[in-house]
């Protein structure tokens, strides 16, 4: 089921949407779990940190992905390692095709949760 996406402050992500998939506890209070996001055209992910690492796998579609200032063109069956703390964003479809990935983290958190992810704000500095 596709479920809406929210931001730290509980701000709707408009038209992106997440699927929950598989989550495990992997240890004590520490869960492993991968979603499906899809992301429509005219969308992004605002520069953000996560508590742990994830990896994205491409589905379908062509994005971009910034992370820690690194610019990268995400296509079908790319995938990339982001690790935990660095701050990155995901440029949504670059057509009219929607963006489709696999979001692998550790540790998960559900699909709709605020605490998914931490958003930079104006000049923060974010370390890892």
């Amino acid at each position: 089921m596709r479920r809406a996406m929210y931001d730290d402050a509980g701000v709707e992500l408009e038209d992106i949407f997440g699927v929950s998939g598989s989550r495990a506890e992997a240890l004590p209070d520490l869960t492993i779990g991968l979603d499906r996001i899809v992301m429509l055209p005219g969308t992004a992910f605002p520069l953000h940190v996560h508590p742990g690492a994830h990896l994205l796998y491409v589905l379908d579609g062509r994005g971009g992905l910034r992370v820690d200032g690194q610019d990268y063109v995400l296509e079908r069956g790319d995938s990339i390692y982001v690790p935990a703390d660095y701050p990155h964003g995901v440029q949504g479809p670059v057509d009219d095709r929607p963006l489709e990935f696999l979001a692998f983290g550790v540790p998960h958190h559900e699909v709709d949760s605020t605490t998914r992810m931490v958003l930079v704000r104006d000049d923060e500095t974010v370390t890892s």
